[in-house]
């Protein structure tokens, strides 16, 4: 099912990834910029955010809709890591260019039977592989419950207080070649003090499951949100081609969203953060 297309040699300079935003129309949001430069290939590739995140002028503006917003811009589109096809963008909804708000999207077009949950400007670089992405099964679910509320009890919440927990968003995919299936998804619990959210995935090692993913937002303003961060996995993709997905998660804040990417290092045996930010708002 991983099957990996053979990867090419060298990359564009820079590979653009976007998470696909459903609404009215399709549109596309974009989460980082992988820039290769004029490294080779085998160089690990730096990530970055598709604006300054300070000083921005209307250059940066033109340079992000003349480059990637253009109408009649292909773009690839993937779901599970697998590509799907191409879209192509019809026009641009960038906003805040004079300040306040920002939007950096644009409606495409997308003819596929599939729903697509990223896209990206390359044509063949990121070439996929057969998605494995379905929702999970009951067991599936009781064991990341399981796994997220004995992490919290050792972190130090009240046991009474993690049965009461819910899971949400919880999804089941192969993230890794030869590692088998991963559990991916959010468990939340509620106090009368705070709201914890924490993002977990679970993956077997010798033949149990463990975390390997543990990402925890604490909200404890409770009557008007000015700390929220409810963050879910959006979907995998192998954005450095490098042979391993990374996994692409959203966060929706008080009166803005952002997006992460996440990594797995084999030295820890786990995911950490690689990239951090984009997204829009106020």
């Amino acid at each position: 099912m991983w099957a990996q297309d053979a990867a090419p040699t060298r990359m564009p300079e820079d590979v653009a990834i976007f998470a696909v935003r459903h609404g009215k129309d399709l549109s596309i949001d974009p989460v980082v910029l992988v820039y290769y430069g004029e490294q080779r290939f085998k160089t690990v590739p730096s990530l970055n955010p598709p604006l300054p995140s300070r000083d921005r002028t209307e250059a940066d503006f033109d340079k992000l809709e003349t480059s990637l917003y253009k109408p009649g811009t292909q773009v690839s589109v993937f779901s599970g890591g697998e590509k799907l096809g191409t879209a192509t963008v019809v026009n641009s909804n960038i906003v805040g260019r004079e300040g306040g708000c920002v939007v950096l999207s644009a409606t495409i077009s997308y003819p596929g039977p599939k729903t697509p949950l990223l896209a990206s400007n390359t044509a063949s670089e990121i070439p996929g592989h057969a998605s494995t992405r379905r929702n999970a099964l009951p067991a599936e679910v009781s064991t990341l419950r399981q796994l997220a509320k004995q992490w919290l009890i050792d972190y130090g919440l009240d046991g009474s207080l993690v049965q009461q927990g819910r899971m949400v968003h919880v999804v089941s995919t192969e993230l890794r070649k030869g590692v088998g299936r991963a559990i991916v998804g959010r468990f939340d619990v509620t106090s009368k003090k705070a709201i914890f959210r924490l993002l977990a995935v679970a993956e077997k090692d010798q033949g149990r499951y463990r975390l390997t993913l543990t990402d925890l937002e604490v909200q404890r303003d409770l009557e008007d949100g000015t700390d929220k961060a409810e963050r879910q996995y959006v979907d995998q993709l192998d954005i450095d081609n490098d042979g391993a997905d990374e996994i692409i998660t959203s966060a929706t804040h008080y009166e803005s969203w952002s997006y992460a990417v996440w990594k797995f290092y084999a030295k820890q045996n786990g995911w950490r953060r690689k990239f951090a930010g984009s997204g829009g708002g106020c």
